[in-house]
């Protein structure tokens, strides 16, 4: 049976070689990830003793483990690693109780004829697992149970390099953009927000630093921040507090070095209640397979984000490799706490995320409210259908100047809401993914590279910029292009130099002291995360609180009446006599057996995959069998290829897809509309509205709202209409068109040649602005007590000519024409009733009281109060 299936493998791999025309390239392709790889096998039984023996021994002797395969030998000299994690690290549940990791299975080492070389894994059962660096290529090592589950292959491990690690969608999807939130107008808010932060929490952690060794820096940083936080009751838990070994070991000059070398970003992830509803009616309202299918999204993201920023160098002024990630806690909201009445004790925290319209600024603004400083980076795993189509949000880091990204303190900022400054603590080391995106369910390459996007905006990198980083074309736009990235580009999966560049500063200048280091040591697996990862059985959680619907394992912290039945239990493990446990997968029952062949739908149909049932022999659900390859999916836009609705629907009538450019195509509807060339030849690129001799559809095919368009310069809107991307916004287009120089050169050449109108508007802005300030000069207050009193500007609105009538009274008759009045009085001397302007009626304190003889009083000639005026003093 065994040559059997290893017979089946290599014809299916010849099968796929013919069907795609390329046996000459044939590959033995091990997954949609991976395209090729070479069977491994050694005396697993020989290194399960030898380890053993190590793991025994006081003084960490070192594991001998030989192999051949690509045509050479490899001899690694492996020793167990206590330099990655701390011995005694802690990690904070849902609860805030931590969560302790065994290190016991992990090594590290080198090849002993290439002493630069690197390799480093678990070795489980005797089985090597992990990763080799040579001087020339990189390569993985698993087990072979990963990817043939049930069956009993000959190897019990599979090596490939890392060069044959591709895009599992390549040429293939060209769904759904990564929509990144980041307008002008939420770019604004957020520096602004950044930019307030305030400066004594910032000068706590910079005021340390001296100018000693490089490699004493981060050590005194460190121990400041933690006097800072060490009167948080949670500060027990976090990482930093369970240090001291480690910063013993770092006090030598090479394990200080060898400290320098931590690359891991710690993660905290939090799913919110809408995930949970979407998931919840997925899985048939099963509560245990809803947290196991969040928990394996969570994973497959990690593990995607890892294969793009592990394979990227970071080389700023030092050398940033392998930074990679790993989930130190996740936090899974049930919607039953957006229910009316709910009262747990998690309500509070919660709850926030329960509205129903929440743009996505606010949404980010609500879980950076949140205390996440015990983390590199915090994420909110969402199921939202944000406007714009956006997919994700995240704090852009800066290696100087705004707070914000990697490794930020929780502290307070201040912001201006409706004119009034408000402070408030945030943590802006967050970010937040959506898995919907105009009511659809966006692809996983595509979630996966928002994630890896939001992450890089977290690094410190902007939206790429200039042209020479967003090529386009063939070859696809980087990560942090601002939109319209598909994901089945080369480029797709990597950063631009201009992205490298950005994040490399803020690398450097973490790496410097100037802005807080939290980056620690590879994690690896953590029992009580509710993932199963290399190493562990099971997981079912943190406690026996936890492990309430699974008794078929152990949780993390074993209880005392446990350890009573059986001394030997550990976390993680399954409990005796039993087969399997639900966290496994879904073919395993409540009573830790496997389910029955056929007894149990683990898997249901989709629109390009036949439901599935439990095979009897794995508690993982066995693969689906995919429906025909070009059966047409997702409302008749894409075809099914392989079991997924990635395909073009150009590939059923024998063409390829293509782009309309806006050189070929006036019309921006049109851009948004399918095309098809003959193979690679572009000049046949034609909508499928000129294609309906051959697609039999009239009207054409439209694009899904988001989709790229116009060579990926651009995306389809709502309405359907191609809008270009742009990733400085329109104030630096506003910039860029006044003062660049062939604009300065017209406007040169414009006035030459009309200079009587550049005369004209000048005399005219000469006049408007007398105008202007003659009437503010009657509207302003004058201490001057020979002025008349300023006007109201209610009473200009009402008599428009009061300011001429004021300044030139109208004469009728003669009656004060050729005299001046008399004078008010002795000099010095201040008039008996109020100031002498005060005359007439609306002054406010000026006013004479009403029904008071006047003693001054102005008449006209005949005795009678007009307009034309005489003063009489008063009579002594």
């Amino acid at each position: 049976m065994e040559s059997l299936h290893i017979s089946l493998l290599l014809l299916k791999a010849l099968f796929l070689c013919l069907e795609f025309g390329q046996l000459g390239q044939c590959h033995k392709p091990l997954s949609e990830y991976v395209s090729h790889f070479e069977p491994l096998t050694y005396d697993s039984h020989a290194i399960k003793k030898e380890h053993s023996r190590v793991r025994r021994s006081a003084n960490d002797d070192h594991l001998q483990l030989k192999f051949h395969s690509y045509g050479q030998h490899f001899a690694l000299r492996l020793k167990r690693d206590k330099t990655v994690f701390s011995e005694n690290v802690a990690v904070q549940n849902h609860n805030g109780t931590s969560l302790e990791v065994d290190l016991s299975h992990f090594f590290s080492g080198h090849l002993e004829d290439d002493p630069k070389s690197t390799a480093f894994g678990s070795i489980k059962d005797g089985v090597f697992d992990g990763k080799i660096i040579t001087s020339n290529d990189i390569y993985y090592v698993e087990r072979s149970h990963k990817y043939f589950p049930g069956e009993n292959a000959k190897f019990h491990s599979v090596i490939y390099k890392e060069a044959d690690v591709v895009d599992p969608y390549e040429n293939k999807r060209t769904g759904h953009v990564s929509g990144c939130g980041i307008t002008d107008e939420i770019s604004h808010w957020m520096d602004s927000v950044q930019r307030s932060g305030e400066e004594e929490e910032q000068n706590a952690i910079e005021t340390p630093k001296k100018p000693k060794l490089s490699s004493s820096t981060p050590k005194t940083l460190e121990e400041v921040w933690r006097e800072k936080v060490s009167e948080d009751p949670s500060y027990k838990y976090t990482l930093e507090a369970n240090k001291e070994e480690s910063r013993k070991i770092l006090r030598n000059k090479r394990d200080t070095l060898r400290g320098n070398e931590k690359r891991t970003c710690s993660m905290f992830i939090q799913t919110d209640p809408y995930l949970w509803k979407h998931v919840y009616e997925q899985e048939k309202r099963d509560s245990v397979r809803t947290r196991e299918e969040i928990t394996a999204m969570i994973a497959q993201h990690v593990k995607a984000v890892n294969s793009i920023y592990e394979d990227t160098k970071f080389d700023g002024k030092h050398k940033h490799r392998m930074i990679r990630f790993e989930v130190q806690r996740i936090k899974i909201d049930d919607y039953e706490i957006c229910q009316p009445g709910y009262s747990g004790e998690e309500s509070k925290s919660s709850t926030k995320f329960c509205l129903p319209n929440i743009d996505v600024s606010n949404y980010l603004n609500l879980h950076s409210q949140g205390n996440h400083e015990d983390f590199c980076l915090a994420y909110v795993f969402t199921y939202r259908d944000f406007t714009g189509g956006t997919l994700g949000l995240a704090w852009v880091a800066s290696a100087s100047g705004a707070s914000g990204g990697i490794c930020e303190r929780y502290k307070s900022y201040t912001e201006s809401l409706g004119g009034y400054h408000r402070q408030t603590k945030r943590s802006l080391n967050t970010g937040i993914i959506t898995f919907v995106n105009y009511n659809s369910r966006v692809p996983p390459k595509v979630s996966q590279l928002t994630l890896a996007h939001e992450i890089g905006h977290n690094f410190g990198s902007p939206h790429d910029y200039p042209v020479s980083c967003r090529p386009g074309g063939q070859g696809g736009n980087y990560i942090m292009f601002a939109s319209a990235t598909s994901g089945d580009k080369p480029n797709n999966s990597k950063f631009s130099i201009c992205s490298v560049g950005n994040i490399s500063q803020v690398l450097d200048a973490v790496h410097e002291g100037k802005k807080k280091n939290c980056f620690s040591e590879s994690d690896g697996a953590f029992c009580g995360n509710k993932i199963v990862e290399p190493g562990e059985e099971c997981d079912c959680g943190f406690d026996d609180k936890e492990c309430l619907e699974d008794r078929c394992c152990y949780p993390r912290i074993v209880s005392e009446a446990d350890l009573k039945v059986n001394s030997g239990a550990k976390g993680c493990t399954r409990r005796p006599k039993a087969q399997c446990s639900p966290s496994e997968g879904p073919c395993c029952d409540k009573s830790c057996r496997f389910q029955p062949r056929t007894a149990q739908k683990c898997r249901f149909e989709t629109e390009c995959s036949q439901s599935q049932y439990c095979d009897g022999r794995s508690a993982a659900c066995p693969p689906s069998d995919p429906k025909p390859d070009k059966t047409e999916c997702n409302g008749n836009t894409k075809v099914c290829i392989k079991g997924e609705c990635t395909g073009s629907m150009c590939t059923k009538w024998g063409m390829r897809e293509c782009l309309l450019t806006s050189a070929m195509v006036t019309d921006k509807r049109r851009l948004c509309e399918l095309a098809c060339q003959a193979g690679d030849d572009n000049s046949t690129c034609r909508g499928t509205s000129e294609l309906a001799p051959i697609t039999h559809i009239t009207g054409g095919i439209l694009l899904r709202p988001g989709s790229p368009c116009d060579n990926y310069q651009g995306y389809c809107d709502v309405f359907l209409k191609c809008r270009a991307v742009d990733a400085e916004g329109p104030l630096a287009r506003l910039k860029n068109l006044l003062f660049n120089r062939e604009t300065l050169m017209t406007i040169a050449q414009w006035v030459t040649e009309y200079w009587w109108a550049v005369l004209l508007m000048g005399i005219a802005f000469v006049v408007v602005m007398g105008i202007f300030v003659q009437c503010c000069a009657v509207h302003t207050p004058s201490s001057n007590p020979k002025r008349a009193p300023a006007l109201r500007l209610t009473d200009t609105l009402r008599h428009p000519y009061s300011t001429l009538r004021r300044k030139r009274p109208r004469r009728e008759g003669g009656g004060l024409q050729g005299r001046a009045p008399p004078p008010y009085g002795p000099p010095g001397r201040p008039p008996p009733n109020g100031p002498p302007h005060g005359y007439g009626e609306g002054r406010g304190h000026y006013n004479r009281p009403k029904g008071t003889a006047p003693t001054t009083e102005w008449t006209g000639p005949n005795g009678s109060r007009s307009g034309q005026m005489e003063m009489r003093p008063q009579r002594k």
